[in-house]
């Protein structure tokens, strides 16, 4: 048997314990964005929706009797018998542990499955989704029976069983663990590659080909995580010092559906991130535009306040150099019921300072004729003095 000191015992606990949060906390913030995008957004909440949900639930329980089991002496050796002891309180969480992990990857798989169903165009794709689907569901239910059942069904004597290696032979654990490892590999690396086929023949141009396969594989970004977990299968297999030997396992049992309930619900955020994008750029416009439209106010306002000065100056000029003249100093023409103002500003030689209509040809004749019809009434004058 290893021996490891004291702190090493310590630091495996609480990573497995603070992983457990940390991936529990990210997964329901992507679920809860999921179900926004999909009831708010765009209204379009479908069965793979409701089966991550349950996948969430269930992966929370995981994570429960994760800490549970950690708390109560996970990832640490059994030296003595106060540590059977201890631990007897933790077997019982640990075969819930094993239980909720094989359901909860089952139910991922499902959702996922169920996601790529809604978008692929032949038959064979949906056929190979459904049988690749069928399949999992198959391998991880033998697996949950097997792990709830390989010690007898007192789960109370697991711990007393497993020591002395009464359960079901080691060759029977491997294989069953395994299998359920092999199985959960192969259908994120069968979903990794339906969006090459889905994509191969759409009418999209290469740059959105990209994008849309990106975001379809982020679905099955899990796999990576069941490759890296696969290495650490044996230790659920290793009856001597069981609870040190699948700390390993049990943090990457954590990581593996935390990861792909993330991943699963990144691929519907797009509706979702498109909206924030469209809102953040209004708001910045808007908040761009602010400064200019204050600017533009305040000089609108200043000149309309010099205007309104310059005009009362203009006024005022005009009342005073108007009540020093009298009524004939207005030039003052009507024809045709209209009357023309020809002369304003009047200086006190009674002569025009500015014109505001230019004289046209018929108030010239007007002009002319007036004149004409003054000189006759001053002959006229002259005459009868005469």
């Amino acid at each position: 048997m290893a021996i490891h000191d004291s702190n090493s015992i310590v630091s495996r606990g609480e990573t497995q314990a603070n992983v457990a949060i940390a991936f529990l906390i990210l997964a329901w913030i992507f679920i809860l964005l999921r179900i926004w995008t999909r009831t708010i957004v765009i209204s379009n909440f479908g069965w793979d929706d409701t089966t991550m949900i349950f996948a969430g639930i269930l992966f929370t329980i995981y994570c429960v009797t994760m800490i549970i089991v950690e708390a109560n002496g996970g990832g640490t050796h059994i030296t003595s018998v106060e540590d059977i002891i201890k631990l007897t309180r933790a077997s019982c969480w640990t075969m819930v542990g094993e239980g909720t992990y094989v359901v909860t990857t089952m139910m991922l798989k499902i959702s996922l499955g169920i996601f790529f169903a809604r978008i692929v165009v032949a038959r064979w794709q949906l056929m190979t989704i459904y049988v690749t689907v069928a399949v999992n569901i198959c391998s991880s239910l033998s697996a949950f029976l097997y792990a709830l059942l390989r010690c007898g069904t007192n789960l109370e004597l697991y711990v007393y069983k497993q020591i002395e290696n009464s359960c079901t032979p080691q060759v029977l654990d491997r294989f069953f663990a395994y299998q359920q490892a092999v199985f959960t590999t192969l259908t994120d690396l069968i979903f990794i590659t339906l969006p090459i086929f889905i994509l191969w023949n759409a009418c999209m141009n290469i740059r959105t080909k990209l994008s849309v396969g990106f975001i379809l594989c982020l679905a099955a970004l899990g796999c990576v995580c069941s490759l890296i977990r696969f290495q650490y299968v044996d230790g659920l297999t290793q009856v001597d010092d069981f609870f040190w030997n699948a700390t390993n396992i049990a943090i990457w049992s954590t990581i593996e559906p935390g990861a792909g309930i993330i991943a699963g619900c990144l691929a519907t955020l797009r509706p979702f991130l498109k909206r924030f994008v469209a809102t953040a750029r209004s708001v910045r416009s808007s908040a761009s535009n602010l400064p200019k439209v204050s600017r533009s106010f305040r000089s609108n306002e200043n000149s309309n306040a010099r205007s309104t000065t310059e005009s009362n100056a203009r006024n005022g000029e005009l009342t005073r150099s108007r009540r020093g003249t009298n009524t004939t100093n207005a030039d003052v023409y009507a024809s045709n019921n209209r009357v023309f103002e020809l002369k304003s500003d009047v200086s006190k030689k009674n002569e025009s300072q500015d014109f505001i209509l230019a004289k046209t040809a018929d108030v010239e004749a007007m002009q002319q004729e007036q004149s004409l019809d003054l000189e006759r009434q001053s002959i006229s004058q002259n005459g009868r003095t005469t």
